[in-house]
C-alpha cells in the first residue's frame, strides 16, 4: 500500500483528542534515528495502539504510517520494521478491549498471543485480541493494514471468535483479497467522513472480515448479500477503470479475472439500477470530458482523445458525447482554451 503520506496532516496530540475525521499521517522519517524508538513509543505506540515498543535486531527502526478512525473501525497501513511492539498486562488497564486483524503486506511478520506464535507470509492475515497480552514484529519491508474493531462488531456474523485468534488465513482466500482492496477505498476516499456513507462501508468492511475469518452459517447468507457483493462490486469497477482505453473490454472478459460468470457481474450493476454497458460508457464519457479540458493534452486530435478512451469509432463517440454533454467534443475542447486564456490574462 504505498502512498504519498505528505498529502495528509500529521498526527499531533491535539488533533488526535479532536478524533480527526478524515486520514492522517505518522512519521519517523525525519526525526534522528537515535531518538525514534521513545518517539514512537511516547506518542503514538502507547496513545493509539496501545502497546509498548522496544528496537529489535540489526534493522533500523522506522515507522510511516497512516490511521484512518471511523465509527466501528480504525484503520492502520503503512510501514513499521525494526521494533518488538508488545501489548503486556500492565497496559491492559487502559481498558482497550477489541480485536485486531493483521493483514501482512511484505516482509516477514512474527505475531504471538499467549504460548501461541504465527509467522505470517506475505498476504496473509490472523485475528489478535487486544484484551489479552500479545506482541508483534516485523521485518522490512514491514508493510501491513491493520483493522481493529470493536469486540461485539461482527455480532452473529461469525461464531466463537476468540477461538479464531491467531489461526492463519492465507493470501489466496479470496474475502482476505476483497477486503484488502475494498479497505484502500475507504482509506482513500475523502466521502466517507460522511455519517451514512461510513456506516455503510463499515459494515461492508465487518460483513468482509466475517468471511475472512469463516462466517457462521447464518452470518453467510447476510455477509454474501451485502458485504461481499459491495466489494467485488468495487473491485470491478476499479477493473473498469484501469482498462477504459481498451475497446474490447466486456462484461466477460471481467469475469474471467474476477473469477465469477458475466451474469453475476451484470446484477451487481444492476443493484445499482443501471447496467455494465451504461457504466462503462458513462466512465468513458467521462474520462474524454477529463482529457479534452487537459491542458497537456490540447496537441491531440480528438479521435486520439477517443482511441484512448476504448471509443473504436469516431462518429459514434462523436454522438454519444454531444447526447451527453450538450456539446461537441470540438466546443468543450474550445472552451477550456477559452477558459485558460482568460486565467492566463487575470493572472498577468
Amino acid at each position: 500500500m504505498n502512498r504519498d503520506l505528505s498529502r495528509l496532516p500529521a498526527l499531533t496530540p491535539e488533533l488526535l483528542r479532536d478524533r480527526p475525521a478524515g486520514p492522517v499521517r505518522f512519521s519517523l522519517r525525519d526525526a534522528p534515528e537515535r531518538k525514534r524508538p521513545q518517539l514512537y513509543r511516547d506518542f503514538f505506540a502507547r496513545s493509539v495502539m496501545g502497546v509498548d515498543v522496544e528496537p529489535f535486531g540489526e534493522t533500523s527502526f522506522n515507522a510511516a504510517v497512516t490511521l484512518q478512525a471511523l465509527s466501528g473501525l480504525q484503520i492502520f497501513s503503512g510501514q513499521v520494521y525494526g521494533s518488538r511492539n508488545r501489548r503486556t498486562p500492565e497496559l491492559l488497564a487502559d481498558g482497550r478491549d477489541e480485536f485486531t486483524l493483521f493483514i501482512n503486506l511484505g516482509g516477514p511478520y512474527l505475531i504471538s498471543q499467549g504460548a501461541r506464535e504465527q509467522l505470517l507470509d506475505d498476504g496473509a492475515a490472523t485475528l489478535v485480541s487486544t484484551g489479552d497480552p500479545c506482541s508483534f514484529m516485523h521485518h522490512p519491508p514491514g508493510a501491513m493494514l491493520c483493522l481493529r474493531f470493536p469486540r461485539n462488531a461482527l455480532g452473529t456474523l461469525v461464531d466463537g471468535i476468540e477461538d479464531l485468534c491467531l489461526r492463519p488465513i492465507r493470501a489466496a482466500t479470496p474475502a482476505l483479497r476483497l477486503l484488502t482492496t475494498y479497505v484502500r477505498l475507504g482509506r482513500d476516499e475523502p466521502s466517507f467522513t460522511d455519517g451514512p456513507v461510513q456506516r455503510l462501508f463499515v459494515s461492508h468492511a465487518h460483513d468482509l472480515i466475517a468471511s475472512a475469518l469463516g462466517a457462521s452459517r447464518d452470518g453467510a447468507e447476510v455477509v454474501q448479500h451485502r458485504g461481499l457483493r459491495a466489494a467485488r462490486l468495487h473491485a470491478v469497477k476499479q477493473d473498469v477503470g484501469r482498462n477504459l482505453d481498451q475497446g474490447d473490454l466486456s462484461v466477460g472478459a471481467l469475469a474471467a479475472r474476477h473469477g465469477c460468470t458475466p451474469r453475476f457481474i451484470q446484477r451487481l450493476f444492476e443493484t445499482e439500477g443501471t447496467t455494465f454497458t451504461t457504466y462503462v460508457l458513462a466512465q468513458r464519457l467521462a474520462r474524454a470530458h477529463e482529457l479534452l479540458s487537459d491542458p497537456l493534452r490540447r496537441a491531440d486530435k480528438i479521435t486520439a482523445v477517443a482511441l484512448d478512451c476504448g471509443f473504436g469509432d469516431v462518429s459514434y463517440f462523436n454522438r454519444v458525447f454531444r447526447r451527453r454533454y450538450g456539446a461537441a467534443p470540438s466546443d468543450v475542447r474550445a472552451q477550456a482554451r477559452s477558459e485558460a486564456f482568460a486565467g492566463a490574462r487575470r493572472d498577468n
